[in-house]
């Protein structure tokens, strides 16, 4: 087998890539050294040969990663302050001294023949997900004064909160690269947990009858809950997006209410 990764989860947050990640470690014919190695996002500058390091264990087996922020790199305005809602000194020097490469682009001219996937979730909740790993991150770090309405969060597309959830536009960019590349749904990881995982089992060309340990979601939190109005602004916002990521996978999406 090659240098480098057989396979790339490349998305999304907050979208159930935690437990994929834990059920592909457990398959006997993979392996899965690490999660978010993020190479195409943050350590671009270190070389292949760093991010080869992550699958020189691999032998016999399929190795690979996911790391959720590929999908959204570029962003569509990278120059921007992207860290909200303060920059630190640290921050504008990775900032002035990273190189911010297309995901997308360097994987298919380093590994043209890998394969590629992501997990896709209810834009709405993901974003509401996304904003209250944010909240705790930060209060645990002692910041929680920084924290900022989820609304305005979202409004001033913090953290790529609205972005993320756009899910058509980013997958039809990502076809353009990878046509085969694999869409796979939360939704279905909630109601057959065994059923998803063999899923993407079988996309990946191992042994689908393999059965881990399953076990329970990866990360599971309990937000408050949102509520109707910022719901109704979400599926708005989202409306023509959800409709046309449905036609694109073929599947009939009850997202918006």
């Amino acid at each position: 087998m090659p240098e480098g990764p057989d396979f790339i989860g490349v998305g999304v947050q907050k979208c159930g890539t935690t437990w994929v990640a834990a059920r592909l470690a457990e398959h006997p014919q993979i392996y899965f050294d690490k999660k978010e190695i993020s190479f195409f996002t943050n350590h671009f500058c270190r070389g292949c040969g760093w991010y080869h390091e992550h699958f020189k264990g691999k032998g016999g087996r399929i190795a690979g990663e996911i790391s959720p922020n590929y999908f959204i790199a570029p962003r569509p305005d990278s120059a921007r302050l992207e860290h909200y809602p303060r920059w630190s000194l640290q921050s504008w020097y990775k900032h002035l001294t990273r190189r911010y490469p297309s995901a997308r682009d360097e994987i298919r001219k380093a590994y043209p023949g890998v394969k590629v996937f992501a997990m896709f979730r209810n834009p709405i909740d993901r974003a509401w997900s996304h904003y209250w790993m944010w909240v705790e991150r930060r209060k645990k770090r002692g910041k929680g004064r920084l924290v900022v309405p989820f609304e305005k969060m979202f409004r001033d597309n913090g953290r790529w909160m609205q972005l993320t959830g756009r899910y058509a536009t980013l997958l039809k960019y990502w076809r353009e690269a990878f046509p085969q590349i694999g869409v796979f749904l939360y939704d279905d990881l909630a109601a057959d947990p065994k059923s998803l995982i063999q899923s993407v089992y079988r996309f990946l060309g191992v042994d689908d009858s393999f059965v881990g340990k399953l076990g329970n979601r990866e990360n599971a939190r309990e937000y408050e809950p949102m509520d109707e109005t910022t719901r109704r602004m979400l599926a708005d916002f989202y409306r023509a997006e959800v409709e046309e990521f449905g036609r694109m996978i073929g599947r009939d999406l009850p997202w918006l209410g």
